[in-house]
Order: structure tokens, then C-alpha cells, then sequence
């Protein structure tokens, strides 16, 4: 966590050897970006203690398909209420229009997230040269039409980013809003010891989130899990203090499967671990929970021997 080293990375099924690793292409993310929006309302000063959100409603100001009444920030954050996200996130552009990609790209999901430098003869190498960059808008008059912003404000729309940035981003909020490179490799060493070539830690980006809005994320996230109603409240209770988001994103009209999301960082008070699932092109069953649990409880027995 420490220095964004990469311990695993799993890409399955593998038919021909040849499959793209779909950790490093974008996909869409739902309410996983949920997190970039809610830091522009921190930071911006949008949100506040006594406002609440009409959470009966979606982002179209029709009903929606779980009623939850009038949430405050925090609970929609917790239940994921998308009509919040799509209120603050059209007040946010009205006031500055790049606010969107501005908090997307301070948290990574924007450039590469991958370790790139020069080494001996190579310009710009990148250890990860497959990773893909995320996108926000296509088109930018999407900027002025409400509906087109309020999706753009839950991941939908036109949002992609990579597994590997997400996972990057939960690095960042855990260690205070300092964004680092992930390294795959941190040295290359001959075989009596002595280094060859070393991959020096790299900042991700000069602007960043502040310590204070990093602070509020990391509350938001842990209440997912601890809340009664909280999207991550199964994972309540493990070995790990867990603090995450979910996502759902729907593939669009006429495509019936979804992407199936949960990230986040581990153990809350003293972050060790980030760590994102991803179920691609999932129908009906939402397996990310389960295999999150699973990775967490192996990783603490791990740590525990």
C-alpha cells in the first residue's frame, strides 16, 4: 500500500494465451465513480451535514426502482443513490465545467497508472504497456445536457476507466491523497545481488485531493460496510477491517448483462492491501462480493502465520 506495489493480478477465463488482461483495458465502472464525484461536492463545499436528497427518485427525476426516501450525503453514499450524485454533480459544472475530468484525473483514473521512465535506451517504458486510459466524456456537449451528466456522475454514460486504476485510486484515499505510480518491479538484480536497473517510486500526479477531502472518502467508504444499508454491508465483520465501494454499470439498451464491481482498501485503521473485483458481462449473479471476502480472509491468514 505503502508504495503501490503490485502483489497479483488476475485476468480470467484464458482460452488461446493471447486474451487482452482485462485489469489493465477500461471498463465500464458505475458507481465506482461515484467516489470522484463525491470528492469534486467535498472539496467544492456542495455538500453539508443538514442537506438531504430526495432518494425516491433517479437520475431522470422518475421513480426509481428502490425507493429509499430522503437520504442525507453520507447514507446515499452508503446506499448508492444515484439521484444525489446526479444533483451535485450537475451544481458542480454549472460553477466550473471540467470538474468532472478535474477530480478523475487527481485520482488517477485518467493518465496511465503503471510505473512509466526511462531505463538504458528506452524512453518512457512502461511496465504495464497494455493499461488502457480512462475516459470521462466523448462528447463534449454532454457537458450541457443534465441526463448526460448525471450518468457521466455514476460511471455510466461514457465513463471507462481500468481495474488497475481503481485499485490505484483506493491506494491514494487510504495513504491521505497521495497518488504514486503502481510498480509491477522494483529492481533488477544480477544474480550475485547487485542491482542492474531500479524502478524508483514516482508521484502519479503534482495535483491531488487534499489530506481533508482523502479523510472524508475514507468515512464514506467504510460506511458502505458498516452502515445497516450499506451496498458493502456484507463484509462486515471480517478478520480485515474493510473499507470500499460497489459498482453496477449497465451496458446500455438492448444489452441485459452488467459490469459487477466492489474496491477498496484493507485494514481500515492501518490500510495494508488495495484491492479491486471485477465481474465483466455478469447477467444476474453478483459474485465481487464473495471472491472480495475470500481474498481478504486469505490475505489475513496469511499475514497471521
Amino acid at each position: 500500500m505503502a508504495t503501490s506495489e503490485l502483489l497479483g493480478m488476475v485476468s480470467r477465463p484464458v482460452t488461446d494465451g493471447l486474451s487482452a488482461n482485462e485489469m489493465l483495458r477500461r471498463h465500464s465502472p458505475g458507481s465506482i465513480f461515484k467516489i470522484v464525484t463525491a470528492a469534486a461536492a467535498i472539496e467544492n463545499d456542495t455538500v453539508s451535514s443538514w442537506r438531504t436528497f430526495n432518494c425516491d427518485l433517479g437520475i431522470d427525476q422518475k421513480k426509481a426502482r428502490i425507493p429509499a426516501g430522503r437520504l442525507s450525503f453520507n447514507e446515499s453514499f452508503a446506499q448508492s443513490c444515484n439521484a444525489t450524485f446526479g444533483i451535485l454533480a450537475n451544481e458542480l459544472i454549472l460553477k466550473k465545467q471540467n470538474v468532472i475530468e478535474n477530480y478523475a484525473k487527481r485520482l488517477g483514473l485518467l493518465g496511465i497508472s503503471g510505473w512509466t521512465g526511462d531505463i538504458y535506451h528506452f524512453e518512457h517504458f512502461r511496465q504495464f504497456p497494455e493499461e488502457e486510459k480512462g475516459v470521462v466524456w466523448k462528447r463534449k456537449r454532454d457537458k450541457t445536457i443534465p441526463l448526460a451528466v448525471s450518468q457521466t456522475a455514476i460511471g455510466q454514460l461514457n465513463v471507462q476507466v481500468s481495474p488497475l486504476a481503481i485499485a490505484n485510486m483506493m491506494a491514494t484515499i487510504a495513504r491521505g491523497g497521495k497518488g504514486k505510480e503502481v510498480r509491477a518491479v522494483t529492481s533488477i538484480r544480477y544474480k550475485n545481488g547487485s542491482t542492474l536497473a531500479s524502478f524508483p517510486s514516482h508521484q502519479l500526479y503534482k495535483e491531488t485531493i487534499s489530506n481533508y477531502t482523502a479523510m472524508k472518502l475514507q468515512e464514506l467508504l467504510r460506511l458502505v460496510v458498516t452502515h445497516s444499508k450499506g451496498t458493502g454491508m456484507a463484509l462486515n465483520g471480517l478478520p480485515y477491517a474493510v473499507a470500499g465501494k460497489s459498482g453496477t454499470a449497465e451496458k446500455g439498451k438492448g444489452n441485459s448483462k452488467n459490469n459487477k464491481w466492489f474496491a477498496g482498501y484493507f485494514p481500515f485503521d492501518r490500510p495494508k492491501y488495495a484491492l479491486v473485483v471485477v465481474d465483466l458481462d455478469q447477467k444476474t449473479e453478483n459474485r465481487t462480493i464473495k471472491a472480495f471476502s475470500q481474498i481478504v480472509t486469505e490475505l489475513y491468514k496469511s499475514d497471521s502465520k
